[in-house]
């Protein structure tokens, strides 16, 4: 195989296509996930149950909150949007842990689980008697995973019920840095913007899901589990490459910039005839290669765009992205990258076309990648899902069903591992229990 193109190679052995006739890398592991209301949480399991895992989504009777979450007013079959894009391989059921009943058959399964995740507030499951400390005691080999608003400890712990993401995205200090820069008549723009999608909840399910397999990790090699501490807006600090490091180290502030940058220019986003676009060649050759597929070689010798620092003086980058404007206005996309591509060096242009949902389901090479896939799910029907990120040689991940509704899995999970009998569930369903 070691004489095939490469692309014909990795192709065969990454195809998620192939994915059910391989193993999975996370099938031994037990998850019980317990995060109520958040978005990370519901994340965080959707990862791991893309691996193997089997997750068991202990909801209360009635169902988790959360099943509402999505676009106000329209459900898919009785589900929020959000809710059901990560619901992903998931076993349903429904227990209530706000009775003593309730708890003691939450502590009977976490003897058996590799872990727990949850998203109470901090020292609710502590004060239940179904916290890492007591759980630990009865599994040592527990790993146990606390997702909040301001961490378990400090003091803003107990500030917020839960987390959620706008709060987060605020804490973290990304929505400081993100939008348009101030100016004197701000209107819309001068003002803090939010992150499009749910960014801290995926930030801080993604960490947790990190966090989780790093004790796995630690597990193997010692037996002992251990507790993991995750907040979503300290997931969103990592993102935010040199922003606080730059107020540490030079005591300045990184302020909101639109599609301006303050290291290199040009790099930011310009109007084309169909719409928006990407474009970026900011050192000396790249912008030399830009000028010339723009016809503009005369702006190479401006000295206020011909070297790299004079570029990123904020007035001068404002000057030169209304140049490069002045010309892209005029073409569509395909036709500047044409130019793009048709351009013999040296330096290098990368453009990219700003694309609608619609456009992104509409790309071949998506579809090729698997990255999306339409399912038939004997629950939810016809559906288009985002595919697990990960291509993976030897334990791909994969979908196995698409969601289920609150409880669905109760008959199946109870039998399993408690061998709980249809009459014992029908009594604790009467009473409340699950």
């Amino acid at each position: 195989m070691i004489d095939q193109p490469w692309e014909a190679w990795i192709k065969h052995e990454s195809n998620p296509r192939e994915a059910f006739s391989k193993p999975e890398a996370l099938d031994d592991l037990l998850i019980l996930d317990v995060s109520r209301e958040s978005a990370a949480g519901m994340a965080c399991t959707s990862f791991l149950a893309e691996l193997g895992a089997e997750v068991l989504k202990v909801e209360p009777p009635g169902g988790d909150p959360a099943r509402r979450w999505g676009p106000s007013g329209f459900t898919y079959q009785g589900e929020g949007l959000a809710y059901l894009a990560e619901g992903r391989n998931k076993y349903y059921i429904t227990l209530n842990l706000e009775s003593a009943e309730g708890r003691g058959t939450f502590r009977q399964l976490a003897r058996r689980a590799d872990a727990v995740v949850e998203a109470y507030r901090p020292g609710q499951m502590d004060a239940w008697g179904i916290g890492y400390r007591q759980l630990s005691a009865e599994n040592p080999r527990l790993i146990y995973v606390a997702i909040s608003a301001h961490g378990q400890y400090g003091p803003r712990a107990a500030d917020a019920v839960q987390e959620y993401d706008l709060t987060s995205q605020a804490a973290s200090g990304l929505a400081f840095i993100t939008g348009e820069p101030d100016n004197d008549d701000a209107g819309p723009a001068g003002v803090p913007t939010k992150a499009g999608p749910w960014l801290a909840g995926y930030a801080g399910g993604a960490w947790a899901a990190f966090g989780l397999l790093g004790a796995v990790h630690y597990r193997h090699e010692t037996g002992r589990g251990q507790m993991v501490d995750v907040t979503p807006a300290e997931g969103l600090m990592r993102y935010l490459e040199y922003t606080l490091f730059w107020y540490h180290v030079d005591g300045r502030l990184r302020e909101r910039i639109g599609y301006f940058d303050l290291a290199v220019f040009p790099y930011t986003f310009v109007r084309v005839k169909d719409g928006w676009g990407f474009v970026a060649g900011y050192t000396d050759p790249n912008f030399g290669a830009l000028c010339r597929i723009m016809d503009r070689l005369d702006l190479t010798e401006d000295p206020r765009f011909s070297t790299t620092s004079a570029r990123v003086n904020p007035e001068n980058e404002r000057l030169l992205r209304e140049e490069i404007e002045a010309w892209s206005i005029h073409l569509i996309s395909e036709e500047i990258l044409e130019k793009v591509m048709a351009d013999p060096g040296p330096g290098v242009v990368v453009f990219g076309r700003v694309e609608s949902p619609l456009e992104v389901l509409s790309r071949e090479n998506w579809w090729e990648r698997a990255c999306f896939q339409r399912f038939s799910d004997p629950v939810y029907g016809d559906l288009t899902l985002q595919m697990p990120v990960w291509r993976m040689t030897g334990t791909p991940p994969r979908i196995r069903w698409a969601c289920g509704p609150s409880g669905y899995h109760n008959t199946y999970v109870y039998q399993k591992y408690l061998g709980w009998s249809p009459d014992h569930l029908a009594t604790l369903r009467s009473q409340g229990i699950i």
